[in-house]
């Protein structure tokens, strides 16, 4: 029951908490038969909601054995179809309680149902896939070898890629690798299983690897995310629709960040010059408190977009006032439960979801003890502009942001020109 209710109400959330979301090749996603959606693990409980809404398919999730430790906890779990899996990491005594885990996993490929599986087996914010656990290609091999290799299991490899990934209204995008049959690997697991899942995870990173933006160096980090904001504004992308399966993003962030490597790894004194220019440029936006995004869209032209948000701005403020409560109350959740930055994401879309439906569940009742039909309209219209709200708030947020770039413009002539010098040599060095 609540498995389908978050399958059907969670779009809606997912779409106000991120400003897009890019899901790319859907289509290698068999619709029929046993997969296992191996995916990367960047961001706690979103990747379970992004993928188990785009997927397709109806999937079984694994989770953290730890967090069964309650009844209620294991009915309110099961009932969204989430199965423990138990780490050493977490508790070794528990470990032995995954021999009746796998068992759940293994009938559930076999009735061709769908795993999703988070392969580097921990949950960390960075851009780079982590040493895959050997949970994955375990579970593959036990499901075929209790069928004889004939399941036809296959493993979907998901990379995942967060432009940053706690904080909201940022973007996903997200690249399904062609499928990986598991009875490839039959006869390397005949002679030796070990061998085969060694085979099977280093062709799964791989396949993750090439779908992934990648960050070889955290001493790089600052550097190429001020890059991706160069190269994101050279291309800007419209707001709508929010999902689309749109893979230009990711090619750019991919081309910058494998460049970067490449320059950090063999051209060290390229690298610097890159660094230092980039650095230059950005604390000159910083002092200013302007954005890249203002200096790449300088000769844009703005007036009739004002107009537009002077006369929606009733609507706007109906919307947004009409629905800060609930979101106010996800917030202070997530900012007093959360103590990683892993799970404030997760914790702040869970906590909106749940109050934003008790709020219109009160509203509802009421509208419709005081005014009827009217009543129930009217609150369904407040839903509908505060979904709106959201979008119109980056609006006007861009608004504000160009007029203090105009302010700036105006004031300091020459700094405006010495900041449009260092990004137009910025875009070049990034070709």
């Amino acid at each position: 029951m609540i498995y389908y209710w978050l399958r059907y109400t969670m779009p809606i959330a997912l779409r106000l908490y991120f400003k897009h979301i890019f899901f790319v090749h859907r289509h290698k996603i068999p619709k029929k038969g046993p997969v296992i959606l191996a995916s990367m693990h960047p961001n706690s409980f979103i990747d379970d909601f992004v993928i188990g809404i785009f997927a397709g398919r109806k999937l079984r999730f694994l989770a953290r054995g730890d967090v069964f430790a309650t009844k209620l906890a294991r009915v309110l779990l099961e009932s969204m179809r989430v199965s423990p899996v138990y780490r050493a990491m977490d508790n070794t005594q528990d470990v032995k309680k995954n021999l009746e885990a796998f068992d759940i996993y293994t009938q559930t490929l076999k009735y061709n149902g769908t795993l999703l599986i988070h392969s580097e087996g921990v949950c960390v914010v960075e851009k780079r896939v982590r040493k895959l656990k050997k949970g994955t290609a375990r579970i593959a091999f036990k499901a075929e070898e209790e069928n004889d290799f004939k399941l036809g299991v296959q493993i979907v490899p998901i990379s995942l890629n967060y432009t940053n990934g706690p904080k909201i209204r940022e973007t996903l995008m997200a690249q399904c690798a062609d499928p990986i049959l598991v009875s490839d690997y039959k006869d390397i697991y005949l002679e030796n299983p070990a061998k085969a899942a060694k085979a099977l995870n280093d062709d799964l990173y791989a396949a993750l690897n090439e779908g992934a933006v990648v960050i070889e160096s955290k001493e790089c980090e600052t550097t190429v995310e001020q890059c991706f904001e160069i190269a994101r504004n050279n291309k800007l992308v419209g707001a709508l629709p929010i999902a689309n399966a749109n893979p230009v993003p990711f090619q750019i962030e991919n081309k910058i960040s494998s460049h970067i490597n490449q320059l950090f790894s063999d051209s060290k004194e390229q690298y610097k010059e890159l660094k230092e220019k980039a650095q230059v440029y950005f604390d000159l936006l910083g002092k200013y408190r302007i954005t890249d995004r203002e200096v790449a869209c300088d000769k844009t032209s703005y007036y009739l977009k004002a107009l537009l948000l002077v006369v929606v701005l009733p609507i706007f403020s109906l919307g947004y006032l009409a629905n800060v409560l609930p979101v106010y109350l996800g917030r202070k959740v997530a900012d007093k439960v959360v103590k990683t930055r892993e799970f404030y994401g997760s914790v702040y879309v869970g906590a909106n979801w749940l109050f934003v439906q008790l709020y219109y569940l009160v509203l509802f009742i009421l509208g419709g003890v005081f005014a009827g039909l009217m009543g129930l309209l009217l609150v369904l219209s407040i839903a509908v502009i505060g979904f709106w709200s959201v979008l119109l708030r980056d609006q006007y947020l861009l608004f504000f942001e160009r007029f203090r770039f105009n302010k700036f413009k105006s004031k300091h002539t020459a700094d405006y020109k010495q900041a449009k010098l260092y990004r137009d040599e910025l875009s070049k060095l990034l070709g």
